[in-house]
């Protein structure tokens, strides 16, 4: 009688193909994880900047678009950073302070448009954190 062992070659070609399946499913969604994880970087260091920002204005009464200005360490001048940091502002007076800041995903070292997260202050008290539909944002 012949004693059969092992797996036969159609066999283990089989689970090569599930595998590689379930695979070609998850890699990109563990991508897009890695991304949105990556993005909590950036809306920490827009808190940071946020509160700096509005402290600020309570000091000077105006607006910055400078980081320097801050009393705060640079996001941008750390050497492997994943972000670059910019605030634009946009209609602040002595009474009222709207801005946004504008974390841009780098890339290789280059910035990547379609990679963001941002912080838009309308008005004294109301602002919203929105991330590009890239890390789960909104899609319009």
């Amino acid at each position: 009688m012949y004693n059969k062992k092992g797996f036969t070659l159609l066999e283990v070609l089989i689970v090569v193909i599930i595998i590689g399946i379930l695979a070609s499913i998850a890699l990109p969604q563990y991508t897009a994880t890695i991304e949105k994880s990556k993005s909590a970087e950036a809306a920490m260091n827009i808190g940071g900047l946020r509160t700096s920002v509005d402290r600020y204005w309570y000091q000077t009464s105006a607006a910055t678009t400078s980081i320097a200005d801050l009393d705060i360490d640079n996001p941008n001048s750390v050497v492997n950073r994943l972000y670059n940091y910019a605030i634009t502002a946009n209609t602040s007076t002595a009474s009222t302070r709207a801005y946004t800041i504008k974390a841009t995903r780098l890339k290789a070292g280059v910035e990547d448009a379609n990679t963001w997260v941002q912080w838009t202050q309308t008005d004294n008290n109301t602002g919203k954190l929105t991330r590009s539909s890239n890390l789960g944002g909104p899609t319009s």
